[in-house]
C-alpha cells in the first residue's frame, strides 16, 4: 500500500501514506481513537517519527485546515490506485477534532455515518487507516490528509483500541482497572485513555525522581570520599545528567580535596546532634504520657535526667 512512489504532492519534501494504526471495536463503536502512537512508528510503508513537534505540526494543519477531515472507504479520497470503479469516494465519518497526548500518542475524534456504524457492527471493516504526511528531511508526522476504514493492516505492533465499556463489563479486567483508578486517584468514571495518559505521567514522575535519587547519591559519596566541594555540586549534577560515564571517569581519577579528618568530624557532630534529638523526643514524650510525673517534676528536668542517664550530652545551645 505504498504511495510516495505513485502520487506526487505539490511539495516534494513531503509524502503521503495511508497506514493502519487503530482495529476497532464493533460492539462498542468508539468516536476517540489512538491513530499513531507516540515515538518511532514502524509500518509496512517505512517508519515516521512521533514527538512534540510532529504533534504541535499535526494540530496546527488541522486547525489551518478549517474543516473536519473524512474517513473514507479503502482511501479512494485519494483516486488514483485507490479509486472506486464508479470515481465516487463517499464518507464513512469525519475527523471532528485531534487531540495529541504526550507519550501516549495522536487521537482522532470522529462522527461515524449510519452507514459505517451499521458496516462496523457487522464486522465488515476492522481497521482505522489515516493518510500520514511524514517530512522527508526527518520523518516526522507534520499533518494527517484522512482516514479510511480498511481491512489492510500497516502499522506494526499497533496494540488494537478497546473501548472503556468493554473493560468495565469484564468480569476480569474492571476489578484490575477499579484497582489503577485507586492507585492514579481517578474517579471511576475515568475511562482507558485517562488511565493510560495517569498511568503515563506516574511512570514519568517516577522515573524522575528515582533519576535524582541516583544522581543525588552519586553526589554525596563524592562529596564524603573527600573529591568534590559543595561549589562543584551543580557541575557535577549537569555532568551525570549528560553522560554519567564521564562523571565515573573524573571521579576516579579525581584527587581527594577535601580533608577527611574534617569530613568525619562533622559526620559524628551530626550523628551527635541526632542521638540529641532523639533521647529529648523520647524523654518529653515518656514525660507526658504518665500525668504522675508532672506532680514530681518538671518536664526539662526530666529530659534533662533522662539524657544524664543514657549518656548523652545535652546542647550547650
Amino acid at each position: 500500500m505504498m504511495t510516495k512512489d505513485n502520487m506526487k504532492t505539490p511539495d516534494q519534501t513531503r509524502e503521503i501514506q495511508p497506514l493502519r494504526s487503530a482495529t476497532l471495536q464493533a460492539d462498542a463503536l468508539a468516536t476517540r481513537i489512538l491513530i499513531a502512537p507516540w515515538g518511532n512508528v514502524e509500518s509496512t510503508n517505512g517508519s515516521f517519527t512521533i514527538d512534540a513537534e510532529a504533534a504541535d505540526l499535526v494540530l496546527a494543519a488541522f486547525d489551518d485546515h478549517g474543516t473536519d477531515l473524512p474517513i473514507d472507504y479503502e482511501h479512494q479520497t485519494l483516486g488514483g490506485q485507490y479509486a472506486s470503479p464508479n470515481g465516487q469516494a463517499p464518507a464513512a465519518g469525519w475527523i471532528k477534532s485531534i487531540i495529541a497526548e504526550p507519550n501516549v500518542g495522536i487521537f482522532a475524534e470522529i462522527e461515524w455515518t449510519e452507514k459505517a456504524q451499521e458496516m462496523l457492527v457487522a464486522k465488515q471493516y476492522r481497521f482505522l487507516s489515516p493518510v500520514a504526511i511524514i517530512r522527508k528531511s526527518d520523518r516526522k508526522l507534520i499533518a494527517i490528509h484522512s482516514a479510511a476504514l480498511t481491512n489492510k493492516p500497516a502499522i506494526v505492533g499497533m496494540t488494537p483500541i478497546v473501548n472503556a465499556q468493554q473493560l468495565s463489563n469484564d468480569e476480569e479486567v474492571s476489578p484490575m482497572m477499579d484497582a489503577l483508578r485507586t492507585t492514579l486517584s481517578l474517579p471511576q468514571s475515568a475511562g482507558i485513555t485517562d488511565l493510560l495518559i495517569a498511568a503515563s505521567n506516574r511512570i514519568t514522575k517516577l522515573e524522575t525522581l528515582s533519576h535524582q535519587q541516583h544522581t543525588d547519591n552519586r553526589i554525596d559519596h563524592a562529596m564524603r570520599t573527600g573529591k568534590l566541594t559543595q561549589a562543584l555540586q551543580p557541575w557535577a549534577q549537569q555532568l551525570i545528567a549528560k553522560d554519567e560515564s564521564l562523571f565515573d571517569q573524573w571521579l576516579q581519577n579525581a584527587p581527594v580535596i577535601v580533608s577527611l579528618g574534617r569530613s568525619l568530624e562533622n559526620s559524628v557532630t551530626m550523628a551527635a546532634s541526632c542521638s540529641q534529638r532523639s533521647a529529648i523526643a523520647s524523654a518529653r514524650a515518656e514525660f507526658r504520657a504518665n500525668p504522675l510525673l508532672a506532680s514530681l517534676t518538671t518536664e526539662e528536668a526530666y529530659v534533662k535526667d533522662a539524657m544524664q542517664d543514657s549518656g548523652v550530652q545535652p546542647s550547650k545551645n
